[in-house]
């Protein structure tokens, strides 16, 4: 069953409850109010009784109804008949002449009238019984032909409105569930299409502003996304591919000068297999370089708290081995954060790599720590104000860059762990020389 019939009959249902609740306390209502009229009557002729002085059984062998009981045309009594009987203390009855109605044996009752619904010889009566001193059981009912008659006019009107009531709440359902249920077959739509013929480009009118307008948005929100995505993947394929060729011909190059030289000198031939094993390096360097942009190697990684001191610590000992250059760490309140501890440490190599690729060899290399803030500052030329915004981009390279090994996509993973950590990336000049680069982390108190 579709979710738009699903709300047709879940209003339509909710309608016929909330009728049927109605309908039924407006009879009840209804005949609670009529049957007390109708005792009232009886109670008021009881008390008539009670109140009277001397042998009233004389009264009850006369005629007392002021109508003959089984009137034309119907043959039935009307709302005005009264029927009358007297039980005496010994249990013998008296019974109004012509009377055909007689009244079944009272039971034990007090001075109290009580009252009783009683069917007797098909006809529908409501009776009161009290016990009158000096006289006896006294019985007067009046029919209640007319009372359920109303009743039943009254029931039949209820149910006519709960039925139409429900069958329209089941219109008015099923269209409001169209009406309201649109955006998500426009979504539908959306969706199909795309699958169909992988068009991102489209897009869903929104103009309004409840949940299925946020649904709405957060759609064409995806659409966005995915879009930017695959024409990242599409700039990081075409980037690699431009990237890989200058390696890749260099080394088909050189192999085919190997192949070709047989009579090479030694010295010459060691150096060429020297640049063979280079560009090798450099090649297997991008490859894995764009492995890790094109995909989260780190997701798995488990989160855990990472103090960015020690990790700043453990990186420059660790550089300082590699490269022989004096690395210095200099620490202000540094946090613990929550992170992927193999990420964040991708993250600092790969900046450490930029500053030793641009400070000279007798330069020392400082890592700031400052809160959540880390810094690393090298001694270099500096990064020109063009360059700043696009330091971190996939395969950008200045001029001055292309004359050094690397591929342009050391920074872009930094920007790419640190926004996965919530955090962001930056760039400046040092005054006395060089250039800071570095990242700021989301912390979380420890």
């Amino acid at each position: 069953m579709t979710i738009r019939r699903r709300l047709a009959m879940v209003s339509a249902v909710a309608v016929a409850v909330a009728v049927v609740a109605v309908a039924g306390a407006s009879y009840f209502v209804a005949r609670q109010e009529l049957l007390a009229e109708v005792d009232a009557s009886l109670v008021e002729r009881i008390e008539i009784v009670a109140r009277a002085s001397g042998d009233l059984r004389p009264s009850f062998r006369q005629q007392l109804a002021p109508r003959p009981f089984f009137g034309p045309p119907e043959g039935r009594p009307s709302f005005d008949t009264l029927f009358y009987q007297l039980t005496l203390p010994d249990g013998s009855s008296i019974v109004p002449p012509d009377q055909e109605l007689t009244l079944p044996p009272p039971g034990p009752v007090g001075r109290a009238p009580v009252i009783s619904d009683r069917r007797i010889d098909g006809i529908h009566v409501r009776i009161a019984a009290a016990d009158i001193p000096s006289l006896g059981i006294v019985q007067i009912a009046r029919p209640l032909d007319e009372v359920d008659a109303t009743l039943a006019g009254l029931g039949l009107v209820l149910a006519g409105v709960g039925l139409v009531g429900t069958i329209g709440a089941g219109v008015v359902g099923l269209w409001v569930a169209r009406s309201t249920l649109r955006p998500i077959d426009e979504l539908t739509d959306a969706a199909e299409h795309v699958a169909a013929t992988q068009d991102l480009d489209a897009r869903i009118e929104v103009d309004r502003g409840d949940e299925l307008g946020r649904l709405a948005r957060a759609f064409n929100t995806m659409l966005s996304a995915l879009e930017s995505s695959r024409e990242q993947q599409r700039r990081l394929v075409r980037d690699a591919g431009h990237e890989l060729k200058t390696p890749l011909t260099a080394l088909r190059a050189n192999i085919e000068l190997l192949a070709k030289a047989e009579d090479l000198p030694a010295d010459e031939r060691a150096a060429l297999v020297a640049s063979l094993e280079a560009e090798v390096v450099e090649l297997a360097n991008l490859v894995g370089e764009v492995v890790d942009v094109a995909s989260d190697r780190y997701a798995d990684e488990p989160v855990e708290s990472i103090d960015l001191g020690e990790l700043a610590a453990e990186a420059a000992e660790r550089w300082s081995r590699r490269t022989g250059r004096a690395i210095s760490v200099r620490t202000e309140a540094a946090e613990v954060i929550e992170g992927r501890r193999a990420a964040l440490r991708r993250a600092l190599d790969n900046l450490l790599d930029n500053a030793d690729k641009w400070s000279p060899a007798e330069a020392p290399i400082v890592i700031d720590v400052d809160g959540a803030r880390v810094t690393v500052v090298d001694r270099g030329p500096g990064i020109s104000p063009a360059d700043r915004s696009r330091v971190f981009d996939r395969f950008y390279r200045s001029a001055e860059a292309r004359r050094l090994p690397g591929s342009g996509l050391g920074l872009s993973i930094v920007r790419q762990i640190v926004e996965d950590h919530g955090g962001s990336v930056f760039v400046s000049d040092v005054p006395d020389g060089g250039a800071a680069v570095g990242f700021d982390l989301a912390t979380t108190a420890t």
